[in-house]
This record gives C-alpha cells, structure tokens and sequence, in this order.
C-alpha cells in the first residue's frame, strides 16, 4: 500500500496564503512601479513647463527693453550729434527694473556716453563685448553674453540696437542688464521647496540662479547640463547640481535670444512623495487579498487605464495640440487632468502675452515687426501696398500729471478701443510704448490710407469721459513702395511724418514724402 505524503492544516494554509500573497505582492509591485513611472513622466511635464514659461517670462521682458531701446535709438539728438541732450535723455528713460545703464558706443567700440558716468567723463575705449560690434554689420540687435563691465568691474550682460543716421549705422545703442535683475525674475516664479532655476546665456554660462546666485554666476553647469544643452532645444535628464545634489532636470532654450533655463526638481522628492503611495498601495493589497485576485486584477486595470490616459493628455501639452482628458475613474487621477488642464490654459496664456500689451490687448511690437514683415514680402511678391501709421497721443502727459497714471491707463485702454473699430479686421494695430501706436493697413492704398489716418485723428480727439484735459493725436503716415522699400524705412518715414505732425500744432495727420525735408499734409 502508498503511503501519500500529508501534510499539516497549518502547512495547507500556509500553502494557501502563499498562493494568494504572491499575486498580490506582484499586482502590488506593478502598481508602485507604474506609479514611480507616473510621477517620473508628470514631474518631468511639470519642470519643462516650467522651464518654458521661464524662458516666455525672460522673453517677453527683453522684447519690452529692446522696443524701448530701438524708440530710443530714433533720437534726434542721436542724429544730431548733440550727446549731452541724449545723455540727459537716456537718464530721464531709466526707470526701475531689469535696465541697469545706457551706454552709445563707435564703430570701434570706444563708449561715447555711459549713464553710469557724469557726462564729459573719460570713458573706455575698449572693453566693449565684442558680439556688439556686429551691431554695425548686421543692423540687428543684438544680446551679448556675461562679461565684466569695463566702467563698473561686475558682471554683465549687453543688449545693443543700431543707430542710423541716414542709412548708416553711425552706433551702437546698448543696455547694460545687471544678473541680479534676473535673479529678480526668478525670484518671481512659483516653484516647490528645493527646486533650482538657472539662466545660461548663450555660451552657456551662468547668468542668473535661484539659489546662491553670487556663488555660481560667471561659471559653466555641470558637464552634463552643457553637452545637452549644446545639441538640443530642449530635454530632460538625470544630473547633479554644482552643490552635488541629484536632480531631476529640464531644459528649454529661447528661439529668440538662444538663452537656457533650467528646473532642477531635487531626486528626493521622487521618491519621498513615493513613500505614502507605497503604504496605500500595501493596504490595497492586504484587502486585494481578502476581495479575491481579480477585484486587484481589475483594481489595476483602472488605474493603468487613468494613467495612460493622463499621459497621453500630457505628452499633447509639448506640440499645443488640443487636450481631451479620457473618462477618469480615479479621484485622485482627476487633480492631475486638472492640472494638466491649468498647464496647457497658461501656455496658451503666456503665448497671447508674449505678443500683445498687457494694459490694452493691442499686439505689442514684436508681434507687429513680425506681422510687418510677412505684409512686406507679401507687397512685394503681389506688386501691391501697405501703409503704416505712426500715432502719438496729444496731452496724455497732463491726463497723468492732473488725474494720475490710473486714468491715464484708462485713457490708452478706450484709445485702444477706438483704433481697433476704425480699422479693418485684416489691419493690425500696436501700442509700442507710453503712448505711442504702430497701426499697420493692410492693401493700404494712398487714398484709403489717408482716409484712416484722418479718421483715426478724428476719434482719438473725441473726448474722454472724466478726463478734464484735451487729448487729441498726432499721426504721421507711409505707404509702400513710394516712401520705402523696406520695413526700417517705413517707420521711419512715418515717424518723420507723426514729428511734422507734432511741429505744426498736433490734432492732425500728415503723410511722408520722399524728401524727408519737406511736409505734405494729409
């Protein structure tokens, strides 16, 4: 007779426990790896949407100095050569921000003035980056890298336009832009404890931290941060910060300006945040076990479900595609569509307010220079026109000085309003600056042309409720081909006319002639 083996209740059990723990453990290592993997995916999202609004934030505030910077470069005293009143002038421009001094330099890089410096001073007559020099060459502005101040012997960075006197760059107009501002910029950003933002300048040196700012600046990032940064446009990596710390890291770099930034969110915090997930998903497992293997099964097939969902909302957030969040069965899984929701509205926002002002909703310079230049090469393979109207508001000053600047924004604000009625959907108007508009006509014939000009004159002279001095405008206009063949040319001539305008008593329009000598009123 066999003798079968037995075995012992307690062991039965054991065998039974064992059979339905090792399931349950696997269901559960599953599940916290898919969530190490989820929270790895959102937190790389999350640092190189940061990095991106970085970058649009550092974008849109050197776009407003370069537009204040090339209306400064159109001085009369510039063309005049009388410097002590552009010094004068250039002093009065400085206002509190990220601008740290003006400095008007030769062909040869001597400076001429320097608003750091009393007038008549002795100045360098080197020192000045040489990327500036290529002001002169390229007629384009132009943002140097960190270098030291020959006048102050600190760290700087340089944006430089040209000057034209005639159709010569006679100098070069430059702002001195100190790294503590950008560290002022940074300082401005919403991030989590422990996360480190740094600023590389096109060499890919440090310009602006965060965190011990004075220590870093002037230095190289870690290897791994340069090489990345030296072939890609943007990604993301595992490194270590220069105090050693593990990160994880994205970087996106300007398409404008070629500047750098980088999120460093601390490896910690990966896995620290993992900590109570883990202890979740154990009791989920203790009760997969008294439910049965398949409510675990099914348990994690919903969560799989959210997250590939989730992830796929995510990944559209990098090509502006629209996001459809899936059907979420997971409260928790509903927070992070939110999120993504809220990322993808502040892109869209932070695209809108990188081309239009911000007080009146008007396009803002860079959007209209853009704009201008599809419109110029448009005239020019069609052999037809555009006109260009350059308008300034007669007696906003007294409005700010009488009333305050508050009435004053609302008198740009309804100013604003009626330009965007007198033209056609197709044109585009911009504020530039202060009080000063660029209105762009599209198809914009000679007689079509003055007829808006004067209209435009006409209703920005109506009167504004609560507003106790006159405003009225001043508009000086060209068209193309007959007053230029380029962009340069046409604002230029359009602000020649906007000053004739002024010079004959304002409230009126006057239109650019080919002899800048000579005034034909509109």
């Amino acid at each position: 007779m066999t003798i079968r083996k037995r075995y012992s209740l307690r062991t039965s059990l054991l065998m039974v426990v064992a059979a339905c723990i090792v399931p349950a453990v696997v269901i559960s290592a599953s599940l916290i790896y898919k969530q190490y993997q989820m929270r790895q995916e959102q937190l790389d999202q999350t640092t190189l949407l940061l990095a991106r609004k970085v970058v649009a934030d550092l974008d849109r505030e050197l776009a407003s100095i370069e537009s204040a910077l090339k209306i400064l470069a159109t001085s009369q005293n510039l063309a005049l050569g009388n410097f002590k009143s552009f010094y004068q002038q250039a002093r009065d421009a400085l206002a509190p921000g990220i601008v740290y001094n003006f400095i008007l330099t030769d062909p040869n890089g001597a400076q001429i003035l320097n608003t750091l410096r009393p007038y008549g001073t002795p100045l360098p007559k080197a020192g000045t980056p040489p990327e500036l020099q290529a002001v002169f060459s390229t007629r384009k502005t132009i943002l140097t890298g960190l270098f030291i101040g020959p006048v102050t012997g600190t760290h700087l960075i340089a944006m430089g336009v040209p000057v034209l006197v005639g159709d010569e760059v006679k100098y070069s107009l430059n702002i001195g832009l100190a790294p503590s501002k950008i560290n002022e910029i940074l300082g401005k950003q919403a991030f989590a404890d422990g996360w480190l933002i740094a600023v590389l300048d096109q060499n890919g040196t440090i310009v602006g931290r965060s965190r011990d700012a004075a220590r870093f600046i002037g230095q190289k990032p870690v290897p791994e941060i340069f090489a990345a940064i030296q072939h890609r446009q943007e990604g993301k990596l595992k490194t270590m910060t220069k105090e050693e710390i593990p990160v994880v890291a994205s970087f996106s770099k300007s398409d404008i300006w070629h500047w750098t930034v980088v999120i460093g969110a601390p490896d910690s915090s990966l896995h620290d945040d993992l900590s109570s997930t883990i202890a979740a998903v154990i009791v989920a497992t203790a009760l997969a076990i008294a439910l049965g293997v398949s409510v675990a099964l099914g348990l994690a097939s919903r969560i799989l479900s959210s997250v590939r969902g989730l992830n796929k909302a995510a990944a559209k957030l990098g090509d502006g595609t629209p996001i459809e969040l899936p059907a979420i069965l997971l409260k928790e899984a509903d927070a992070v569509g939110e999120a993504i929701v809220k990322a993808a509205n502040s892109i869209e926002e932070v695209k809108f307010l990188a081309q239009h002002d911000s007080l009146t909703g008007l396009a803002n310079r860079r959007f209209f220079d853009q704009f201008a230049v599809q419109q110029l090469a448009l005239a020019k393979r069609h052999n037809s026109h555009f006109a260009v109207i350059a308008i300034d508001l007669d007696g906003f000053k007294q409005v700010n000085d009488q009333h305050g600047h508050q009435v004053g924004d609302e008198v740009l604000k309804i100013a604003a309003e009626r330009l965007t009625n007198a033209i056609r959907s197709s044109d585009v108007a911009s504020r530039i600056g202060g009080d000063e508009f660029l209105i762009l006509l599209c198809d914009g014939e000679s007689a079509l042309a003055i007829e808006t000009a004067l209209r435009i004159v006409d209703i920005l002279a109506k009167p504004y409720p609560g507003v106790q001095p006159p405003v009225s405008a001043s508009a000086g206009l060209a068209i193309y081909p007959q007053h230029g063949d380029t962009l340069i040319k046409i604002i230029s001539q359009a602000d020649h006319a906007l000053y004739r305008a002024k010079a004959k008593g304002k409230n009126r329009a006057e239109l650019a002639t080919p002899n800048p000598d000579s005034a034909s009123s509109a």
